[in-house]
């Protein structure tokens, strides 16, 4: 059986995260989102990727399916993901200059 991000995020962490749901990386619309820095998303997304368990698209799947099936009543949750993504690029890509 396949690890889920949600277990990936307490193993990584070893502990119940307070965003195991990752919507502080991934809900720009959510409270989580706010409470950290793109800096800290993205080392928190790179400590998750240095696991070595799941790709970056598997926890992007696992994400969708928890707010698609799981949480049915909080789909409008997956409706933030693509800006979370095009924000968390481009300030990836700024660093690079």
């Amino acid at each position: 059986m396949k690890i889920d991000y949600q277990d990936l995020v307490d193993e990584v962490f070893r502990s119940r995260h307070p965003h195991r749901t990752l919507r502080t990386v991934f809900d720009p619309g959510s409270t989580e989102w706010s409470e950290t820095t793109i800096s800290e998303k993205l080392a928190f997304l790179k400590k998750l990727l240095e696991a070595d368990k799941l790709t970056l698209e598997e926890i992007l799947d696992g994400y969708k399916y928890f707010y698609t099936y799981e949480l049915a009543n909080k789909a409008h949750v997956l409706n933030s993901l693509d800006d979370a993504l095009a924000i968390l690029l481009t300030n990836s890509l700024r660093k690079m200059n």
